[in-house]
C-alpha cells in the first residue's frame, strides 16, 4: 500500500550522529520530508550542533564547533589586521564604519586604481554584494566620501606612521647586504599659495621594490633634518644606503655608520671642498682604479654603458676625512654613463657623477659592490615614485591637510608594495618576466581574486 499523498508534506526532525576516524562523533540536526517523486525523504536544512569526545554519548557533554567562515573573510582578516593596531580616537560606542574594514576597503580600491575619496565610495557602493560575504560584521550603511576622508586622516596620524613597516613585515625577503635608498618625491598638485609643493620623504628596499617608510614634510630643504629621524626608526644593520647629494650631509652619515651600515652618498656642489677634491683625484689619473665590470643595457632606442672607478677615501685631506665618519677607510667615486641613441647614433653625455661611501676599500669586490649600490639607487625613482604617480595618481593629488596627505600616501605605499610583491611571486613561479602593474590591476579585477594574490604574497 503506498503512502498518501499530501500537498504539504509534513517536515521531520531528526538527530544524526556521524563517527569520524578521530573519535569524535559529529552531530547534526536533519530537517527532511517525504517526497512522492522520489518515493523517499529529502533534506530539507542540515546544521551542524557540535561533536562529542571519544567514548562520549550524553548530548549534554556536547562541543560547540566555531563557525566555519568563507576563504576570501579569512584572507581579509589576515590583509587587515595590522590595521587593529592604529589608534582610533571615534567613541566607541557610535562606530557605524570598522576602521579595520574601511582600510582594507580603501585597499583594494587603490589596487585598483581607485585612490579619490569619491571612487572609494563608488567602490564601496559596487562592490556591496561580495564585500557583505567577504566581511562577516560588514556595515548595512553605504559610506559617503567625507567618511573615506575623515578615516583616512586617522590612517594618517604620526602616531600611525609604523603601519607601513607592519606590512612591510608581511612581505620582505631580508638580505644580507640590501641597498636601502632615501630621497624625497614631491606632491605637485597640492600646491600651497605660495606656490611651494609638500615633500615626502621615502626610503625604500631597493632589492625587493618595496618601500619601508615615509614622511611628509613641508618643504624639499627639510628633507636633511628628516633623513637621520626617518632612517633611526628601520632595521639597516648591514645594509648600503644610498641618497642623493641634497642629504649626502655628515650628521646623517654618522647616523648610517652608528645604525652599523655603510653609506654611498651623492656629491655635488653642495658639498663644494669635499666634491672638487674627489673630482681631482680622478681628473688627475695618477692613481691606480679599481674599475667595476661595465654594464650596458639596451631600451627604449638607447644603449646605455655605466662604468664605476674606484679609489681609497685615505687619498682626501684630514680635514675631510675629520668631518666624514667611515671614510678614512672608505672609497671614493667616479660612475660615468655614456649613452648612443640607436637611430641616429647621436652621443649623449657623457654624465659623470661622484660619491663618497664607507664601504671599505680593501672589501673584496668593493667596485662591483658599489656599481651596483649606485645603480639599485634609482629603483626608488623608477620603481618607486614613477609607479606612485601612473599607477596612483599622487602626483594629481590636490590636498592642504597633512593628515590626510600622509594618509592617502601610505595607503598607496603599501598598495604598491603588494603589487610589486604579486610581480615577484608571478617571476618566482612562472620564470618569465612579470606583467606590468596595470595589466596585473585587469587580470586581478574580481575582490575575490585580488584577496588570494595579496594573501599568496605574505610570508608570515
Amino acid at each position: 500500500m503506498s503512502r498518501p499523498r499530501s500537498d504539504n508534506p509534513k517536515e521531520h526532525t531528526s538527530i544524526i550522529r556521524a563517527k569520524r576516524k578521530d573519535g569524535w562523533t559529529y552531530v547534526q540536526r536533519v530537517v527532511s520530508v517525504y517526497d512522492p517523486k522520489i518515493k523517499n525523504s529529502r533534506r530539507i536544512s542540515t546544521e551542524t550542533l557540535g561533536k562529542l569526545p571519544p567514548g562520549e554519548t550524553d548530548l549534554e557533554k556536547l562541543v560547540t564547533l566555531e563557525p566555519r567562515r568563507r576563504k576570501g573573510s579569512l584572507q581579509a582578516a589576515k590583509i587587515a589586521a595590522p590595521a587593529q593596531e592604529v589608534i582610533d580616537p571615534r567613541d566607541p560606542g557610535r562606530i557605524i564604519y570598522p576602521l579595520d574594514i574601511v582600510f582594507c576597503v580603501i585597499l583594494l580600491a587603490a589596487m585598483q586604481g581607485k585612490t579619490s575619496c569619491t571612487e572609494i565610495a563608488e567602490f564601496w557602493h559596487q562592490c556591496r554584494p561580495l564585500l557583505s560575504k567577504t566581511f562577516p560584521n560588514f556595515p548595512d550603511e553605504e559610506i559617503s566620501h567625507d567618511t573615506v576622508r575623515r578615516i583616512t586622516m586617522i590612517i594618517g596620524k604620526d602616531k600611525n606612521a609604523a603601519l607601513i613597516e607592519r606590512f612591510v613585515e608581511m612581505l620582505r625577503s631580508r638580505l644580507s647586504h640590501p641597498v636601502i635608498a632615501v630621497d624625497g618625491q614631491a606632491i605637485r598638485a597640492s600646491r600651497d599659495s605660495s606656490q611651494h609643493s609638500p615633500y615626502v620623504l621615502n626610503i625604500m628596499d631597493a632589492d625587493n621594490e618595496l618601500i619601508l617608510a615615509q614622511q611628509v614634510i613641508g618643504e624639499k630643504n627639510n628633507e636633511i633634518t628628516h633623513a637621520s629621524k626617518l632612517i633611526d626608526t628601520l632595521d639597516i644593520r648591514g645594509a648600503i644606503v644610498t641618497a642623493d647629494a641634497l642629504n649626502t650631509q655628515t650628521e646623517f652619515a654618522a647616523k648610517i655608520i652608528a645604525e652599523k651600515a655603510d653609506y654611498c652618498l651623492a656629491l655635488k656642489a653642495n658639498q663644494d671642498l669635499t666634491y672638487e677634491q674627489v673630482r681631482g683625484f680622478f681628473e688627475l689619473g695618477t692613481h691606480e682604479y679599481k674599475i667595476a665590470r661595465p654594464s650596458v643595457t639596451d631600451q627604449g632606442g638607447k644603449i646605455t654603458k655605466r662604468k664605476t672607478r674606484v679609489l681609497p677615501g685615505a687619498l682626501l685631506p684630514e680635514e675631510i676625512l675629520n668631518k666624514w665618519v667611515g671614510l678614512d677607510e672608505g672609497s671614493i667615486v667616479e660612475a660615468v654613463t655614456d649613452t648612443v641613441k640607436k637611430n641616429t647614433g647621436e652621443i649623449l653625455g657623457p654624465q659623470v657623477r661622484y660619491y663618497i661611501s664607507s664601504l671599505r676599500y680593501d672589501a673584496p669586490n668593493v667596485e662591483q659592490v658599489l656599481h651596483r649600490a649606485i645603480r639599485q639607487h634609482w629603483a626608488i625613482e623608477n620603481k618607486g615614485h614613477w609607479a606612485l604617480d601612473m599607477a596612483f595618481n599622487q602626483d594629481r593629488l590636490q590636498c592642504t591637510n597633512a593628515q590626510y596627505l600622509a594618509g592617502r600616501t601610505l595607503l598607496n605605499k603599501i598598495a604598491l608594495n603588494f603589487t610589486t610583491k604579486i610581480q615577484t611571486r608571478l617571476e618566482e613561479t612562472t620564470g618569465k618576466e612579470a606583467p606590468s602593474k596595470p595589466v596585473i590591476r585587469a587580470r586581478l579585477n574580481k575582490i575575490e581574486d585580488m584577496l588570494a594574490a595579496m594573501n599568496d604574497c605574505i610570508r608570515i
